[in-house]
C-alpha cells in the first residue's frame, strides 16, 4: 500500500442518483468546489477519481476547472489521476456520458486501468486502489431522502 498524504479520491452515486433539478445540481457542484478548495489549502495535490458517470465525472470536471486557475501568490500544482477498474467500462454507457468520459480522460495526468477485462470485483478492486493511495475522500450520498450529504 502506497497511501499518498497529500491525495484525496472522490466516491458517489451515479447519475441517476444525482440531483435531478438544475438548482440542487448547482448547489451540489458549487459545495464539491468548496470542499475540493479546502483540500487544496489543507495540502492535497492529487485527486483520484473512479471514471464512471454521475459524481465522479462531475467532480473530475470540478478539479480541471481549479487546475486551470492561476494564483499569482500561491500558485498550485495539482494532478488528476482516473482509475478505471477495466478498459472498457464506457462501452454500453449512453453517448453523452461516453463524450463526457473521454473528454475528461483526455485531459488527465495519467489514467490508470486495473484490468483488461470485466471480471467480477472489479469495482470493488477500483475503490480499494483509490483508497489505499489516498488520505482523504470526497463521498456524496443522498441519503435516500434527495438531501444532500457530502462526508
Amino acid at each position: 500500500m502506497r497511501k499518498n498524504e497529500n491525495s484525496l479520491c472522490f466516491s458517489g452515486h451515479r447519475s441517476e442518483k444525482l440531483p435531478q433539478s438544475k438548482e440542487m445540481l448547482e448547489r451540489l457542484k458549487l459545495r464539491v468546489g468548496e470542499e475540493i478548495a479546502k483540500a487544496m489549502e489543507g495540502g492535497i495535490e492529487i485527486f483520484y477519481f473512479g471514471a464512471c458517470y454521475g459524481f465522479d465525472l462531475l467532480c473530475a470536471d470540478i478539479v480541471l476547472g481549479r487546475k486551470k486557475v492561476i494564483q499569482i501568490r500561491k500558485p498550485k500544482i495539482i494532478s488528476l489521476i482516473a482509475v478505471l477498474p477495466y478498459e472498457e467500462q464506457a462501452k454500453y454507457w449512453k453517448e453523452e456520458s461516453r463524450e463526457v468520459y473521454f473528454s475528461i480522460l483526455a485531459q488527465c495526468d495519467e489514467v490508470i486501468t486495473l484490468s483488461a477485462k470485466y471480471h467480477r470485483g472489479c469495482y470493488h478492486e477500483r475503490n480499494r486502489y483509490m483508497v489505499e493511495h489516498s488520505s482523504k475522500m470526497i463521498c456524496y450520498f443522498d441519503g435516500g431522502k434527495g438531501e444532500l450529504h457530502i462526508l
